[in-house]
């Protein structure tokens, strides 16, 4: 394993990213906040910072699989954008709360963690939260439940099976199947009668094609995907979008490549489909 990638898992497998060399080389397209917009920030305020995480490969994003042939998960890392909550300020740096659930899968960091964010690495600022006192309350009563050692910098084990949603993880328990999480935003193919209509929901996901970020997932009603895309019509949407046009798509994305669903009108099943070279 690489030491760089050992050592983040040691710590957590999380950690800050420093804006500022990206702002410095993109002036034009990525602006931080002024100082103005720092000094407005106060308990409730909304900050977004960008975070550095240890994540299972997705073919799709990193032309890699989610295994090697000892069946060990292939780890990644990349960044993702996240807000959290100011709780207060300590000098240069604000104390806060995890606002997002992080989409990656060997990382300790968890929605309401708290932090300790410097001003300098914060990359948007945003309105106050009103309801931050019922916010708190929640916080405290998870963290009186958190079984983590070391809160976010428990270290993460490499070999651990992904951490995906417990949804996601029992339909891959019910197939007998290892999880392989795609990227949020990785595309899939979407039957534009999908959202809305009724019917039996198809689910498919087929080889992916890394030089188009395609996930291989497909999404369609009926039985015949052939007269869906001569009559109906698909389009290429991100993945995060497909799990928000129907509630049964989201616990079944960690389908491998070969898999399918049935779900709808009191049928609710999974089985292997053939892929063709």
């Amino acid at each position: 394993m690489d030491a760089d990638l050992g050592d983040l898992l040691a710590r957590g497998g999380w950690e800050l990213v420093d804006p500022r060399p990206t702002a410095a080389e993109h002036p034009d397209t990525f602006e931080l906040p002024s100082a103005d917009d720092l000094d407005r920030l106060q308990p409730g305020s909304l900050v977004r910072a960008m975070f550095r995480l240890v994540d299972i490969a997705d073919f799709s994003r990193d032309g890699l699989a989610p295994y090697d042939p000892s069946g060990a998960p292939v780890l990644v890392t990349h960044v993702e954008r996240m807000w959290a909550v100011v709780t207060g300020r300590q000098g240069d740096r604000v104390a806060c709360l995890l606002d997002n659930q992080p989409y990656a899968t060997h990382t300790s960091l968890e929605v309401l963690d708290p932090l300790s964010l410097p001003l300098t690495h914060l990359i948007a600022t945003g309105d106050v939260r009103p309801e931050l006192a019922e916010h708190l309350a929640f916080a405290e009563r998870m963290a009186a439940q958190d079984e983590r050692p070391a809160g976010s910098a428990t270290p993460v084990d490499p070999g651990a099976r992904p951490r995906i949603r417990s949804d996601q993880q029992a339909i891959c328990d019910r197939a007998g199947v290892r999880a392989e999480p795609p990227s949020p935003f990785g595309l899939a193919l979407l039957a534009r009668d999908v959202p809305g209509g009724s019917g039996v929901l198809q689910g498919a996901r087929f080889e992916p094609a890394p030089e188009r970020r395609d996930t291989g997932w497909v999404f369609f009603r009926g039985d015949d995907f052939e007269a869906v895309a001569q009559t109906v019509g698909f389009d290429i949407v991100t993945v995060q979008e497909a799990s928000r046009a129907h509630p049964d798509i989201l616990a079944r994305l960690a389908l491998p490549v070969g898999w399918a669903f049935s779900v709808g009108d009191g049928v609710d099943d999974l089985y292997e489909v053939e892929l063709v070279d």
